[in-house]
């Protein structure tokens, strides 16, 4: 079979995390590739020719700093893809549409792949269209996500990631008295909300509760002190899935980290604290009811799109508090009135929806495209 190389453009952690078992699943269908570009060095085991750590930001307002940056490295970017027999352009939308602007327009351009699509049913619904010009093939992990782009464009559902990633999933409480606490993977957000949490588990303590803090492995040679400041009350792991799988409750903030517990069945509440820009400026952007990604999607499932309900019935499958109600007393009462009967029920329908992983389905469409060029 002929050797295939590709592009990759990948600047989230989760990306990363997702384009690991993609090209294992690659490796285990004996195609033979080779891959360049943004991506992760740490996760893939593969040297990059451009690190993601200079393009990570968090808010709106830090996207504007690295615009500069951006349009010097752009030609490079634009030249080593054209090398390419293929392209995978991965989240980070705002980043990766003016690439895919400059190489659609290229004469000699390599197949163009968007997977793990910009949120288009949250927000500038427009790049459906965009993106359905730009790219040869759309690879969306969400069921509901072709409903919004042209019926022209090659749009795929191919599963979720997580589904490949998530080791187990609990049906029922996994009664330890061990309440997992996730305050985010920047330090900007773990500041907003790691006191908070301190003073959760002091109460929590009392009724022979234990604190377990989930440290980003990304933090593991750093000093923790100046990070979290006093972590007497809370046990450490650096493991996700491994320090999840012991624990019985989980206090998360915003982002896939949400899903990941409530697909691993760990009853949930999220929580999240943002710069008060970003916040108001995301209030006035996204036209939705939740941020949970599990709480969004299962809505979807219900309605077919987001719905302003004030009987919202089975939602959500975990409360959210933002901004002002991130607050001890209101945490500790959603805590004691949590329904687990309710969020083990909505977990199945939620796994159900997602249907399965998307590695496989994402390796045999690479496969079958160097097939075609064999032919």
């Amino acid at each position: 079979m002929k050797k295939i190389r590709i592009f990759v453009s990948a600047l989230e952690y989760s990306a990363n995390i997702h384009l690991y078992y993609l090209l294992n699943a690659l490796q285990k269908r004996e195609v033979d590739f080779e891959i360049c570009g943004i991506f992760d060095t740490k996760v893939l085991k593969i040297e990059s020719t451009f690190s993601p750590n200079e393009f990570r930001v968090m808010g709106f307002v830090g996207v504007l700093g690295l615009i500069p940056k951006f349009f010097r490295i752009k030609k490079s970017l634009v030249a080593l893809a054209k090398e390419c027999d293929f392209a995978l352009f991965m989240d980070s939308s705002s980043f990766n549409i003016p690439l895919l602007k400059s190489l659609h327009q290229a004469k000699n351009k390599p197949h163009l792949v968007y997977y793990i699509l910009p949120q288009v049913w949250a927000w500038k619904p427009y790049r459906a269209k965009i993106l359905s010009v730009f790219c040869d093939s759309l690879w969306g992990i969400l069921p509901f996500e072709g409903h919004y782009y042209p019926k022209t464009s090659n749009f795929s559902y191919v599963g979720h990631p997580l589904l490949d990633e998530i080791p187990f999933s609990y049906t029922k409480v996994n009664s330890s008295n061990l309440i997992a606490f996730m305050p985010g993977s920047r330090i900007s957000e773990i500041k907003a909300l790691f006191p908070i949490f301190k003073k959760l588990i002091k109460h929590l303590k009392k009724i022979n509760k234990k604190g377990l803090l989930i440290v980003p492995k990304h933090f593991k040679n750093r000093n923790l002190l100046e990070i979290y400041g006093d972590l007497e009350d809370f046990e450490i792991s650096f493991e996700t899935y491994e320090g999840l799988g012991r624990c019985e409750f989980a206090f998360v903030c915003s982002g896939t980290a949400t899903l990941e517990s409530t697909l691993l069945g760990i009853p949930t509440i999220l929580v999240y604290k943002a710069r008060w820009l970003d916040y108001w400026i995301a209030k006035r952007l996204v036209k939705l009811n939740y941020i949970g990604l599990a709480n969004i999607f299962l809505e979807f499932l219900a309605y077919g799109l987001p719905k302003n309900n004030n009987n919202p019935q089975n939602f959500p499958i975990h409360p959210e508090f933002l901004q002002d109600q991130v607050k001890v007393e209101a945490l500790l009462k959603a805590f004691y009135e949590f329904d687990n009967e309710k969020f083990f029920a909505q977990k199945e329908k939620l796994m159900e929806y997602l249907k399965n992983g998307s590695a496989e389905n994402c390796a045999r469409k690479i496969e079958n495209f160097v097939k075609n060029l064999q032919n």
